[in-house]
């Protein structure tokens, strides 16, 4: 796949060179790529937005023993894995399913029951969003309940990341590493460009990844982002130099590892 051009526009989203970023989590879809030198000192994981792979929340405990997940996902538990497998199985009399369908969605159940009965993870059934009611949650009321923390917040809630990140610079003496992936970069170009400009004053920005789910924008920007960005006041960047290629070879997988990875330069 060729590569494209970013326009000079974007040179905002561009990460810093440093040299310990190393992946965490599996070759595909929740896989990131992450500092090390944070990751030592991070003893919480925040995680909003649950998929049926924990790769990256099982690394992150194995670091530490002492380490600790919360999860906030009101779209998924027991009932959701269990109706998709025996939707799988109902599937397979209709001929829209397979038995190796059967034993992912299987697995799926099987895994979210072994991460949610380690006391060490937390799956709250709850909405994070700015208002603070039954089954919703706001930054502060999450964010009051964990002080002290040194934190690991990983974002990935289809468009709603929108909505919640205004606010999120008031927690930053908390947050250590942040993980994004930013949807709908196709319509939400503005809204994003405001947001990372507020990040970066608090952030730097040291890796971004093209979601090859989806594809580019008309300026090359991949249409979803995955952006990791470190506290730039506990690991400051006294050099800067910009990483302006991507992928990164032995870092960056495809998320669809059936397609090619999205390729685009600065």
């Amino acid at each position: 796949m060729k590569s494209i051009k970013l326009k000079k526009s974007l040179k905002y989203i561009l990460p810093l060179k440093t040299n310990d970023l190393i992946r965490f989590g599996n070759r595909n879809d929740s896989g990131y790529v992450i500092s090390k030198k944070a990751m030592n000192k991070v003893n919480f994981m925040l995680s909003f937005g649950m998929s049926n792979n924990w790769s990256f929340e099982e690394n992150f405990l194995k670091v530490n023993l002492k380490n600790r997940v919360q999860i906030y996902d009101h779209t998924v538990g027991y009932k959701y894995f269990f109706y998709n497998f025996l939707k799988s199985i109902k599937r397979i009399f209709y001929f829209r399913s397979n038995i190796k369908n059967v034993f992912e969605k299987y697995n799926d159940l099987i895994g979210y029951h072994r991460i949610t009965n380690d006391k060490r993870i937390e799956h709250l059934q709850i909405k994070v969003s700015n208002k603070n009611i039954k089954r919703e949650a706001n930054l502060k009321k999450i964010f009051n309940k964990i002080k002290g923390k040194k934190i690991l917040l990983s974002i990935d809630i289809e468009g709603d990341e929108y909505k919640i990140i205004k606010n999120l610079n008031r927690y930053s003496e908390l947050i250590h590493l942040l993980i994004i992936e930013f949807h709908y970069l196709n319509k939400k170009k503005s809204s994003f460009k405001k947001i990372i400009n507020d990040l970066k004053k608090k952030f730097e920005i040291i890796h971004i990844h093209g979601n090859n789910y989806t594809s580019y924008c008309t300026d090359g920007m991949p249409v979803t982002l995955e952006m990791t960005f470190r506290n730039k006041k506990i690991y400051p960047i006294k050099k800067k130099k910009y990483i302006k290629n991507f992928p990164i070879k032995h870092l960056d997988y495809p998320n669809y590892k059936n397609h090619k990875d999205l390729k685009f330069h600065y």
